[in-house]
């Protein structure tokens, strides 16, 4: 099931009473940003430089999706409805006479082809 971004409503003066008077309103209030390093307090380590950041790997994304994915495939395999032995020892010798079979009738319809254009053109 994917999923939907919720979305926010805000009430509009008047809307939310029967009377006609406005609400209170919650207003989400962002939080100030913080100040940056001075560039004179670079200056005073020395002059040497930070580290440069270290460089992620393309695939580190995938690495987040493994644990849901895997819980994802036990989680089907769990419903999935497993035949007893019975029934798969069943199964498996209707596919080998099948199987036998359509071998057979290939065969003979390929020895009869042969043997046909054998006589037409040789």
């Amino acid at each position: 099931m994917a999923r939907t971004p919720r979305r926010r409503v805000e009430a509009t003066p008047g809307a939310g009473t029967p009377s006609g008077e406005a609400g209170p309103r919650r207003v989400r209030e962002n939080l100030p940003r913080p100040a940056a390093a001075p560039i004179a307090s670079r200056a005073t380590t020395g002059g040497t430089q930070a580290a440069p950041a270290r460089r992620r790997s393309p695939l580190a994304s995938l690495a987040k999706l493994q644990p849901s994915f895997i819980a994802d495939i036990v989680s089907e395999l769990r419903k999935v409805t497993w035949p007893s032995f019975a029934e798969t020892r069943y199964l498996t010798t209707v596919v080998a006479i099948v199987a036998g079979i359509m071998g057979l009738f290939l065969g003979g319809l390929d020895l009869a082809f042969g043997w046909a254009i054998e006589k037409l053109f040789f």
